[in-house]
């Protein structure tokens, strides 16, 4: 590394970008992130934080900040569409199988037992502040990526915009998300396929009519479901904010923009969302989105490295994605430290890539495969349709540890043993 260089220049300044930029400028590497964008998005997307993450986290001195500005709910539940009430209005679809990730009676849900809610766009400012905090690290809006140089000391960052200097590093982490602009300069392509479906994700302000225990559900037996989760704490008389992401089949023709209009959100709100009539439903944000289950075959070329969606994408419904996207920044953080501040050899990207693409291969992808595909059961059947739906008829706590050993044990790397094992 020259004097000119900056050890690590990071492209996108979503979570998983900002997260990887905090965990090297805490351990005083300096890492400079550049954004397209000329701020954080805020559009609809990842909430929910499983206890792998919660346990990251934690290690790394964010969990107390992330649980500060976000609040705890005690696991997922599967339910039929909303039942008439007799009164002219609707409520909620009975209970399919319920998935607790705590004791739903425990008001403590310490760390890392139940489900951590933020919504993407504030965790990332959340964390981009504490990376900027330790004086190690820069951001930089506005900043389209336009080329790659890699040379032998080096690698080069050049930008769409020509009034910005390029910027030469040691290394570049493409976290630019599933259209990554890394990705596609490095030339790695990213295989796999696109579900039929759009998604239409929304933000919805509802008032809170009772309290259903377990917050976070899907809703099956429509080809339109449904997950509902909510975005700020759900008080019982008040009014709260929620997500609200609905599928559309593949038989609806309408473009993008015609499904983005309020009547047609409204009118499928109408299927999918419980209480009295006419239905009090305010959308603050709404995006369409595609389902993905793609990877790519390398998240490693020479100095450039992937994480995130930049490498690869899966179903959301389950919010495995941005989890899976912080577990690779876990993972690459800790392998840069050991390059750049212990000298070990740069063999360990590849040990890196090799480990998180098992991951993907082995766990997220089938996992995020089946949460899909169990979504379009008929409600009637389901809990008996699906073996995870119908292990979740007679759970015993030996039942529950066990299934949740994987989400720890498989999905988190631990790259200091990954390296021991490959003699790194």
């Amino acid at each position: 590394m020259t004097k000119d260089q900056v050890p690590v220049l990071v492209i996108g300044a979503g979570p998983v970008g900002c997260f990887i930029a905090y965990r090297l400028a805490k351990a005083g590497i300096p890492v400079r992130i550049f954004e397209k964008e000329s701020a954080i998005p805020n559009t609809p997307r990842a909430v929910g934080y499983y206890g792998a993450t919660q346990v990251v986290f934690q290690e790394c001195g964010l969990y107390d900040h992330i649980r500060a500005k976000g609040f705890m709910t005690s696991g997922l539940c599967w339910r039929t569409l909303p039942i008439d009430d007799g009164q002219g209005g609707k409520r909620l679809g009975k209970i399919i199988a319920a998935q607790p990730l705590c004791d739903p009676n425990d008001p403590i849900k310490a760390c890392p037992s139940g489900l951590l809610n933020l919504r993407q766009s504030e965790l990332t400012s959340l964390i981009l502040h504490e990376a900027l905090e330790t004086g190690n690290a820069m951001i930089q809006f506005n900043s389209e990526l336009a080329g790659i140089l890699e040379e032998e000391d080096g690698v080069t960052i050049k930008f769409k915009n020509t009034d910005l200097s390029p910027v030469t590093g040691c290394y570049v982490v493409g976290a630019d998300g599933g259209r990554s602009k890394t990705r596609k300069l490095i030339g790695t392509p990213c295989l796999g396929h696109t579900w039929p479906e759009r998604l239409i994700s929304t933000d919805v302000i509802l008032e809170n009519h009772v309290d259903p225990v377990f917050h976070t559900c899907f809703i099956i037996g429509t080809q339109n479901y449904t997950i509902m989760t909510p975005l700020t704490v759900p008080v019982i008389g008040e009014k709260s904010l929620w997500r609200c992401t609905i599928a559309i089949p593949p038989e609806d023709k309408r473009s993008d923009d015609e499904l983005l209009k309020d009547y047609v959100i409204h009118g499928l709100y109408e299927q999918v969302i419980s209480g009295p009539r006419p239905l009090q439903a305010k959308v603050s944000a709404k995006a369409i989105y595609r389902i993905h289950q793609r990877l790519v075959p390398t998240m490693r070329k020479g100095r450039c490295v992937l994480a995130g969606d930049a490498a690869h994408m899966n179903n959301p419904y389950g919010a495995m994605g941005l989890n899976t996207g912080i577990l690779d920044g876990d993972a690459l953080a800790e392998a840069l430290i050991m390059i750049l501040n212990e000298g070990r050899s740069d063999d360990i990207l590849t040990s890196y890539s090799d480990a998180r693409r098992k991951v993907f291969q082995y766990f997220v992808d089938p996992t995020t495969t089946a949460n899909k595909l169990r979504l379009h059961l008929p409600s009637e059947t389901a809990a008996e349709d699906d073996d995870y739906l119908r292990s979740l008829q007679s759970l015993t706590p030996e039942a529950l540890e066990k299934g949740a050993k994987p989400y720890f044990e498989t999905w988190r790397t631990d790259i200091r043993a990954v390296a021991k094992e490959a003699g790194l």
